[in-house]
C-alpha cells in the first residue's frame, strides 16, 4: 500500500495531538502527512487511508468518492466516533455487550433516589466532553438538591484509574492516573474527577495492572466499532472489580504516547 495516501481528518484543525501525530509519522516515513478539513477539497484514491481523529462528523469527500464508486479505508467511521463520544450510547452500547460501567441513568427520578440514600451522584451535563468538563457532584453529605441533567452516574469508589490505549485490536500503552500534586483548582472535587486540573497525570513506571485490564479495554473499543481508542478503566478494590468510564478517540498525545501512536500508524501503512 503506498504510505503517501494517509491523511488525517481531525475533529478540529486546532488538535495538537492530530497535529503531531502528522508531523511524527511523516519524518518516520518521509512523505508528508496531510490533515483534511470536513469542508475541504481533499478527494481520497482508492486504496486511501483516512484516520479520523475524534471527528463525529461525515466530511463532505466522502459523498464526493461515494458518487464516483471509489473505496478508501477509514480508521474510526465518524458514526462510531460518534457513538463513542456519547456518554449515553457509548453506556447504552457497553450495557448491551455486558460491559461493566459504574450504575447510570437517564431518570432524574432514579438519580434522586440514589442520592437520598446516602449515594454521590455525578451529574453529566455535557454528553461530549472529556477531563472532566460538565460533571456536577452531587453529595449527600452537603446538600440533597439534585443537579439536573441528561445523564447521572453514581460514584463508583477506585483504588486505580488507568487509560489503555488500543491500536488494531492490539494495547500499544498503558499509563496509570497519580497525583502529582496536593493543591487543586475545585476542593468540591476531592479527587473524585481525576483531571490534571485537580492534580492528576498519567504515569508508567511501577504499574500493577489487575488481572483482566488490557482484555476489558480491548473488547470496549472493539464493542463500539472502533479502530483504536483511549479507554479509561477503574479499578475498585473492595469487589476488585473493573468498570469501563469511556474510550476517548482524540486522546492526548505527547512523549511516548506520540511515538507508540506514530509507530502503530506506520507499521500499519507498511504492512
Amino acid at each position: 500500500m503506498a504510505v503517501s495516501r494517509l491523511v488525517i481528518y481531525p475533529y478540529k484543525m486546532g488538535s495538537q495531538s492530530a497535529k503531531k501525530l502528522a508531523q511524527r509519522v511523516s519524518s518516520i516515513i518521509h512523505l508528508k502527512v496531510r490533515r483534511v478539513r470536513s469542508e475541504g477539497m481533499y478527494k481520497p484514491r482508492r486504496r486511501s487511508i483516512v484516520l479520523n481523529w475524534g471527528n463525529s462528523n461525515p466530511p463532505r469527500f466522502n459523498d464526493i468518492v461515494r458518487r464516483n464508486g471509489i473505496t478508501y479505508d477509514v480508521l474510526n467511521r465518524w458514526d462510531y466516533v460518534a457513538l463513542a463520544s456519547n456518554k449515553i450510547t457509548a453506556f447504552q452500547r457497553f450495557k448491551e455487550k455486558e460491559i461493566p460501567t459504574p450504575d447510570w441513568t437517564t431518570d432524574q427520578g432514579v438519580a434522586q433516589g440514589w442520592l437520598n440514600e446516602g449515594e454521590i451522584v455525578l451529574s453529566r451535563t455535557l454528553l461530549t466532553s472529556h477531563s472532566g468538563r460538565g460533571i456536577h457532584i452531587n453529595d449527600p453529605a452537603t446538600s440533597n438538591l439534585l443537579v439536573r441533567a441528561p445523564l447521572y452516574v453514581k460514584y463508583k469508589k477506585k483504588r486505580k484509574e488507568f487509560r489503555v490505549h488500543v491500536f488494531k485490536g492490539q494495547v500499544i500503552d498503558l499509563a496509570e492516573k497519580r497525583k502529582f500534586r496536593l493543591e487543586r483548582r475545585d476542593a468540591s472535587f476531592v479527587g473524585l474527577v481525576r483531571n490534571h486540573d485537580n492534580g492528576w497525570a498519567f504515569c508508567r513506571d511501577g504499574i500493577v495492572e489487575p488481572d483482566g485490564l488490557r482484555s476489558l479495554a480491548l473488547t470496549a473499543v472493539s464493542v463500539l466499532g472502533l479502530s483504536f481508542g483511549a479507554c479509561d478503566i477503574i479499578w475498585n478494590e473492595k469487589e476488585n472489580k473493573l468498570y469501563v468510564l469511556e474510550v476517548n478517540t482524540a486522546p492526548g498525545l505527547e512523549g511516548t504516547t506520540l511515538e507508540r501512536y506514530s509507530n502503530a500508524v506506520t507499521s500499519l501503512l507498511q504492512s
